[in-house]
């Protein structure tokens, strides 16, 4: 929504006898100008298409939405969509720092890798993961926007975490000429050059391109570890005509060496160890074998046509190919952090035990999505229509083994030669997804209600082979689950717009329980109420909310069928699990960004989140919260352009994120509590337009997060995963716009 600021200025009959002026106050008028993915000037996005998948106004959408604009992503000096999320309400980000994974908790729900729940999808398709490491990852440099659905979005999106979705939204072609060019160094060694031209093709502007890219080489915070990336990514937009776009993309980003976070030992890090502290910068693999090589491609289109002011079809596609290598020491799997009495020395805690493993990982993944939106009238009540049918396809491949077990010290690190493992055990997963779709937005004066249903059908093939003796076990998976939502909301003419709203959520549970039996997907319910507060000619947007959300058939190990008193190769893992667990969510969030003078920027937000285990069959369990949720969690975000005078185009900014405590067992004893930390982040940037005309386009930044270096750390999922969150980082970049 394009602002215009105009002043008005009137003369009345008595003032032109006297032949004075009588000014005004100024009048904002505004427009309907901005896009639900295009760009924000500013943090104060007024629209979003990820709630509702139409264009849609936040403050009429009857669900809790956020954006994050690139303005404030540039501005903050974000460099993963983790680190974009830092001032969000209701989102954990960083649990399990590292380049790997954009590890992320909503609403409590989530997890601390690959493996977890995830929760990303791109430009409104769901973002493909392997069958382990092999989880690809999205430079914020491609993105417009991150924006962000709390709560079910199964109704629109399938299966997925009932806790919202994080929806990475892409830089598109535009008619404006705009291209940039910056270089990035800092922290770490870092070393980095960026460009992003854009343009037309050709007279008429009927054919425009993007090509972006990014070049970087840094050291990690952990010793022996680094950070690399290369990424391409061109793509072209065709107008016809005023009713047709099509948008062709591609990428090719290439990770050569990815930081891995390090699974250090609660001992040490959380605890107090006699020997002393584990180092931050104390890496616990081995120099001579660690890699985590991943190459990922991907081609797409997004199309639309508008037959007339009623009708108009969509159609999303995406194909993408990842592969990956990852070799890396580790804690053994179901075996101590520490070396056995007797070993290093006789010392006991001082020298860590771990193994070694690798996986060569392949995936390959289709989504496409189609709409049908039909903007209709039946007398007072306006409805915007919207018919979709989408299709998910996953073929992930993994060769995987892990060796023997060997030692370290912490303290005075040797690194010895590893022996590779033997690659033992093969894996295949096969995933398809048919969805289809229906969604009414309806409108009447002030009254905005949004209704949706869906039905799913889901199946999972994943078979497993013991690789030299042709042993194969497999587990299938057929689904079907119906989800809905509904949302009121009223538009009070203050800007106040209280609303109540209900949804639910599906995600297929792979793997068997004990004599084969196939598990069923979780589900989950929400209910929903809040405000949402944009005042009448003020640039800003504040949301509060209230939930209890549920999901039901959580896994938890099952006590009976045990290797005690039974074989556990009946069951698709190691341990037998069953569905007998349910998890509670409820809290309170509010979150707003207000722009209340011209080049002021504030942002601020807060979260309780009572997360609980409702139902477990494993012993003191029940009643507890589960692994690595906080319960709250605050922050405070404000910077300024100056506007006139010696400053002028100077911007100042400063930060400050406070995350509580959480717990590092499901049990929740005292001695795996990680105590809450807070952090400060502050920007410097300064614009070089004003101050000769041959330096218009330049301009410098300087960001840095976690200031005063505070060694934390930031959540354990065990006693035997614990992570270090990250240290003081410093970036300066330097950029040239034409």
């Amino acid at each position: 929504m394009l602002a215009a600021l105009a002043t008005a200025t009137v003369t009345s009959a008595h003032a032109q006898q006297q032949n004075r002026i009588i000014e005004l106050d100024p009048v904002i008028v505004t427009g309907d100008g901005e896009k639900a993915n295009g760009p924000v000037k500013g943090y104060v996005a007024r629209r979003s298409a990820t709630g509702t998948k139409t264009n849609a106004a936040i403050s009429e959408t009857p669900q809790s939405v956020s954006v994050v604009t690139r303005e404030q992503i540039e501005t903050q000096g974000a460099r993963t969509v983790a680190e974009a999320l830092h001032y969000e309400p209701g989102i954990i980000s960083e649990t399990r720092p590292g380049g790997r994974f954009d590890t992320t908790f909503i609403r409590g729900f989530g997890g601390f890798g690959g493996n977890a729940n995830y929760v990303q999808y791109w430009d409104n398709l769901r973002l493909p993961k392997g069958v382990s490491y092999n989880v690809p990852s999205i430079d914020p440099y491609l993105l417009e926007r991150v924006e962000i659905l709390r709560g079910p979005g199964s109704v629109l999106y399938g299966q997925g975490n009932p806790g919202g979705l994080v929806n990475l939204v892409s830089k598109l072609p535009t008619a404006g000429t705009q291209n940039e060019i910056q270089l990035r160094t800092g922290s770490h060694n870092l070393a980095e050059l960026d460009f992003d031209l854009n343009g037309s093709a050709n007279a008429d502007g009927s054919l425009l391109y993007r090509v972006i890219g990014v070049g970087r080489a840094a050291d990690a915070e952990v010793d022996h570890t680094k950070d690399q990336r290369l990424l391409l990514a061109p793509m072209i937009t065709w107008t016809p005509d005023a009713d047709t776009s099509i948008t062709l993309q591609a990428t090719y980003q290439h990770d050569p060496d990815s930081y891995q976070s390090n699974w250090l030992p609660a001992l040490g890090t959380l605890q107090y160890n006699p020997n002393g502290r584990i180092p931050r910068d104390f890496f616990s693999g081995n120099p001579n074998y660690n890699e985590f090589d991943r190459t990922q491609a991907t081609f797409g289109y997004q199309a639309e046509h508008r037959f007339n002011d009623t009708l108009s079809i969509r159609q999303n596609l995406r194909y993408i190919h990842s592969e990956s290598d990852f070799k890396a020491l580790s804690v053994p799997p179901g075996g101590s952090a520490w070396a056995a009495a007797g070993l290093c020395g006789g010392v006991s805690y001082l020298c860590l035990a771990r193994s070694s493993t690798h996986y060569i990982e392949n995936l390959d993944a289709l989504a496409i999505d189609n709409q049908l939106e039909a903007n209709l009238a039946t007398g007072p009540f306006q409805h915007k229509l919207l018919a979709g049918l989408d299709m998910q396809y996953l073929n992930a491949e993994a060769t995987y083994g892990n060796g023997p077990t060997t030692y370290v010290n912490y303290l005075n690190p040797v690194y010895g030669t590893i022996t590779p493992p033997t690659l033992t055990n093969y894996q295949q997963q096969t995933r398809t997804q048919v969805g289809t779709y229906l969604q009414d937005q309806i409108t009447f004066g002030g009254w905005h209600a949004l209704l949706g249903i869906r039905h799913d059908w889901a199946n999972t093939n994943i078979d497993t082979e013991v690789l030299r003796t042709g042993v194969v076990t497999g587990a299938r998976t057929r689904d079907t689950a119906l989800t809905w939502k509904a949302g009121l909301l009223y538009e009070f003419d203050n800007g106040i717009s209280p609303y109540v709203s209900y949804s639910t959520s599906f995600d297929p549970t792979t793997g068997t329980g004990y004599g084969g039996v196939p598990f069923k997907p979780t589900t989950g319910q929400q209910y929903e109420a809040g405000f949402k507060y944009q005042p009448p000619g003020f640039n800003g947007l504040l949301t509060a909310s209230v939930f209890n959300l549920t999901q039901q058939n959580v896994l938890t190990t099952d006590t009976v069928h045990t290797s005690t008193n039974t074989a556990v190769t009946l069951c698709s893992s190691a341990t037998c699990q069953v569905q007998t667990g349910e998890v509670r969510s409820r809290g309170i969030e509010v979150g707003g960004k207000f722009s209340p003078v011209e080049g002021l920027n504030l942002i601020a937000s807060y979260t309780y989140n009572d997360v609980e285990v409702t139902r477990s069959n494993v012993a003191n369990v029940q009643g507890k919260v589960p692994v690595g949720v906080p319960r709250q969690a605050a922050a405070l975000w404000a910077d300024y352009t100056f506007q006139s005078g010696p400053l002028a185009n100077l911007t100042l900014g400063a930060g400050v994120r406070y995350i509580g405590g959480s717990f590092g067992d499901q049990t929740n004893t005292q001695a795996m509590r990680v105590p809450s930390y807070t952090l400060v982040d502050a920007a410097i940037s300064y614009d070089f337009k004003d101050l000769r005309p041959s330096l218009k386009g330049w301009r410098a930044s300087v960001t840095g997060s976690n200031l005063f270096d505070k060694t934390y750390v930031s959540a354990c999922a065990s006693a035997n995963q614990c992570f270090y969150g990250n240290g003081r980082t410093i970036r300066g970049t330097l950029a040239y716009r034409w």
